[in-house]
């Protein structure tokens, strides 16, 4: 038993509710105080952000908390090194390239402990950050999504999940508005080739790499930015290709105020708000497919809607993680490469039961066994040397 401080971007606003947040940070909490522990949590709006200097009401107030161990995820919050005592967790929940406080890392890298999802974000943390091997710990994410068998499984395909903001100013959009020569095209072209196959690439191995030589180039390489553009790219081509079977498609507001050149997707999407694990839990219950389309930054690592889906009644179908191998062995989880495989796959399996069923109950049992909160709280005691349960 602990006293534990949680901190967290979270971007759920709901009106009626002051406590939304993403399912999996509502699971995380609730798992630690079902431990028995006590938990103080801070979340906000901002994401990737620097926070600067503490406020000195928030400073005061964890002071007397007095946290045995601080857990910030993607760093998201202000910098505790010199406030706190306990062990900090820096816990990786989309890349090392969102982290916040990137500089303060950097000066000393030692005071914190870091959990990764995916592999890559080692070689990241080293190099990027000088962080000791030792300091580094793979935990892989864990769902309290639950299958119901007496729900109806009335929905042929979901989607919960953001259409990605490219922010006020498009930086793709600014470069092709500078009028670019037609090697300037080709040299930007093969950096967003890169970035598809490696999220994790920076900007001077983009230069070295292709002989980026043209300033107008270089000054638009904002890598979190043109990932975000690729990923938005990828995950409006899958959907709207599975669109026509039967999609609910439900998320951020802005699935429903543009028109993305497919009509259909305006019409898939279901305006309410969906975060918590109940809401999760119920849509991909009475669904047959649950559909993931992964932003890119997510290589070997998967986003947290992987296991929701798995935990549920429904077949997942998804991108390609070298991940999945790792973690689920030899469940012939359905993957596909491109927005037509996509379609095949969820055509294929909307009218095979048989097959569905199958997959479901691999998935299913895989999760069971490894992938609930209980199987990772003894991993966050062991390496954080914290006792939190009772």
């Amino acid at each position: 038993m602990a006293k534990v401080l949680v901190a967290f971007h979270n971007g759920i606003v709901d009106e009626k509710n002051p406590e939304a947040m993403p399912a999996f940070y509502e699971a995380f909490i609730r798992g630690l105080d079902s431990a028995g522990n006590q938990v103080v949590v801070y979340s906000h709006g901002m994401f990737g952000a620097d926070f600067g200097e503490i406020d000195e009401d928030i400073k005061n107030e964890i002071c007397g908390f007095e946290p045995d161990i601080c857990i910030i995820f993607n760093n998201s919050f202000f910098d505790l090194a010199e406030v706190v005592d306990c062990p900090i967790i820096i816990y990786e929940v989309d890349s090392p390239l969102y982290f916040s406080n990137k500089d303060d890392i950097r000066k000393k890298p030692d005071r914190y402990l870091y959990f990764i999802f995916q592999e890559e974000s080692r070689k990241v943390l080293k190099e990027d950050y000088g962080v000791n091997e030792k300091q580094i710990y793979f935990v892989p994410f864990f769902t309290e999504v639950y299958a119901d068998e007496t729900v109806q499984q009335t929905t042929n395909v979901s989607f919960i999940g953001s259409l990605f903001s490219l922010g006020s100013i498009n930086v793709f959009e600014s470069f092709i508005q500078k009028r670019p020569s037609l090697k300037e095209k080709q040299m930007m072209e093969s950096c967003l080739r890169e970035l598809q196959k490696n999220s994790q690439v920076t900007v001077s191995n983009l230069i070295y790499k292709y002989n980026i030589t043209s300033e107008l180039v270089v000054r638009h390489l904002d890598l979190q930015q043109l990932l975000m553009m690729l990923s938005r790219e990828k995950r409006l081509k899958v959907l709207s290709g599975v669109a026509d079977l039967g999609l609910e498609l439900y998320g951020t507001e802005n699935w429903d105020s543009t028109y993305y050149n497919d009509s259909k997707l305006n019409m898939a999407y279901i305006r309410k708000k969906v975060y918590s694990v109940e809401d999760n839990q119920d849509i991909y219950n009475r669904s047959k497919i649950g559909i993931n389309v992964s932003h890119l930054q997510a290589a070997s690592g998967f986003p947290w809607r992987v296991m929701d889906i798995m935990a549920s009644n429904a077949c997942l179908v998804t991108d390609y993680h070298a991940g999945f191998k790792r973690l689920f062995g030899d469940i012939p989880i359905p993957v596909y490469e491109s927005a037509s495989e996509a379609y095949e796959l969820c055509r294929q399996l909307v009218k095979d039961q048989s097959r569905r069923r199958e997959i479901v109950l691999q998935c299913q049992e895989t999760v069971a066994n490894k992938y609930r909160f209980k199987h990772l709280l003894p991993k966050l005691e062991e390496y954080s040397g914290v006792t939190l349960h009772i």
